[in-house]
């Protein structure tokens, strides 16, 4: 085995479990795989708070290079997160989006029931299935 296939190899060791984000400034920030998964289900759980989550994971991914960015939101899905809660029609069918928008800001919209807004999210809630 050559120096090179060698080197490879220990890079390749290295990085098992751990995320490699390369920086559009030329740095790296490296997280390991249950600090991203931490940090997206925490800024997803203050989401529905309407909170937005000061995350060093999440404003790596926001400085990270296109090819970066894709690749950690293939593994473990985007950063802009959308949670919705959907009242049932007996409580008028509205449903509240809580946003987490680019900036890191989060925004939450009510759509009344029978909205066609409205009407499109319960639809697509319908086709996916029970969330747990």
């Amino acid at each position: 085995m050559g120096l090179r296939d060698q080197l490879r190899r220990l890079k390749r060791e290295a990085q098992k479990d751990r995320v490699v984000l390369r920086l559009r400034g030329g740095g790296v920030r490296v997280f390991s795989d249950l600090e991203v998964f931490s940090e997206m289900f925490l800024c997803r759980t203050d989401l529905f708070l309407g909170k937005a989550r000061s995350s060093e994971v999440l404003d790596a991914v926001r400085a990270a290079t296109k090819e970066s960015r894709a690749a950690f939101e293939d593994e473990y899905g985007s950063i802009e997160m959308v949670n919705h809660v959907i009242a049932p029609d007996y409580q008028g069918g509205w449903v509240d989006e809580y946003r987490l928008l680019e900036d890191g800001t989060a925004k939450i919209t009510r759509f009344e029931g029978g909205s066609e807004e409205a009407l499109q999210i319960l639809e697509e809630a319908r086709k996916q299935g029970p969330a747990f």
